[in-house]
């Protein structure tokens, strides 16, 4: 692919002019205005697995409930750790299929 770039969540190769990655749905292209916001605790379920960790809601979304309604399909984690009955599994970086999320609870904002 001629003028590609990688995307930086979820690292496949689209179109260098691309906005939002065809992949992931994320948004590759935005604006400075689209990258502010705040990053929000979270902690929730998917499948068997607990994890907690940090959920960008951009400005212009305003809730984290906006980012989960969404159209994009996956949850974006960063700072993400596995809850295990005897400890916690640092991940770093997850994205999570929203179709498997069965809970989400707030857990704080760094505001």
């Amino acid at each position: 692919m001629e003028n590609a770039k990688q995307c930086p969540y979820c690292a496949e190769m689209v179109d260098g002019r691309a906005i939002i990655c065809k992949c992931c749905r994320s948004l590759i292209g935005a604006s400075e205005i689209e990258r502010r916001g705040e990053f929000v605790k979270v902690r929730l379920k998917a499948q068997d697995k607990i994890y907690h960790g940090d959920i960008f809601v951009p400005s212009h979304l305003c809730r984290v409930s906006d980012v989960i309604n969404d159209s994009r399909h996956f949850i974006l984690l960063s700072n993400a750790k596995e809850e295990t009955k005897s400890s916690e599994v640092t991940i770093g970086f997850l994205a999570i299929n929203k179709s498997i999320v069965e809970w989400l609870r707030l857990m704080g904002s760094y505001s």
